[in-house]
């Protein structure tokens, strides 16, 4: 797992595993910076490895996961990891992709671009990671409705619930066996 954001996804696949509805091993967490995720990490037993530089590409290949989860990372993977990781990291994007995706769109931005677009669906997408932001192919997707009195917050809060529900499912679907 690779984060540097608040946590709530990791927590939330981390309840999984905890319950046994998720049979997976989680290695690490990967981040560059004690942040929410961490806490949640300390919380479960789940090492964290802190990304120092360029340092990454040797943090991923040494523990050789078979699927790296992103959870609140903000930066652009290195190609050496897309080649090296190829089809084996997934992303989640509060959004129905292709729409509201794209470098900028995040966090609570993606929220507010649909409410000025006056879509009346919008919802959340779990997709491969390539070379582009939010471009790479669609595992899954999830709608949820804009309601006439959302603000992007509200509207947040729901898709957020949504992300908890289907990010752990692909984990699980694609993960069988036992490592993320």
């Amino acid at each position: 797992m690779i984060s540097t954001g608040r946590g709530s996804n990791f927590e939330a696949i981390m309840r999984r595993v905890a319950s046994g509805e998720l049979n997976v091993e989680c290695a690490s967490l990967i981040t560059f910076k004690n942040c929410k995720a961490t806490e949640v990490a300390s919380k479960y037993n789940v090492p964290v490895r802190f990304i120092e530089g360029d340092n990454l590409f040797e943090i991923l290949q040494s523990e050789n996961p078979n699927l790296i989860v992103l959870s609140g990372y903000m930066r652009k993977i290195p190609e050496n990891i897309l080649d090296r990781f190829e089809n084996k990291i997934i992303n989640i994007h509060p959004a129905l992709l292709p729409s509201f995706g794209g470098k900028g769109c995040y966090g609570i931005h993606v929220h507010e671009k649909a409410i000025e677009a006056g879509v009346k669906i919008t919802g959340v997408t779990v997709h491969f990671v390539n070379n582009d932001y939010d471009a790479g192919k669609i595992i899954a997707q999830v709608a949820v409705p804009v309601l006439p009195n959302d603000t992007p917050e509200i509207l947040a809060e729901r898709v957020l619930k949504e992300e908890h529900n289907i990010y752990w499912q692909v984990i699980r679907d694609f993960a069988g066996n036992n490592q993320c």
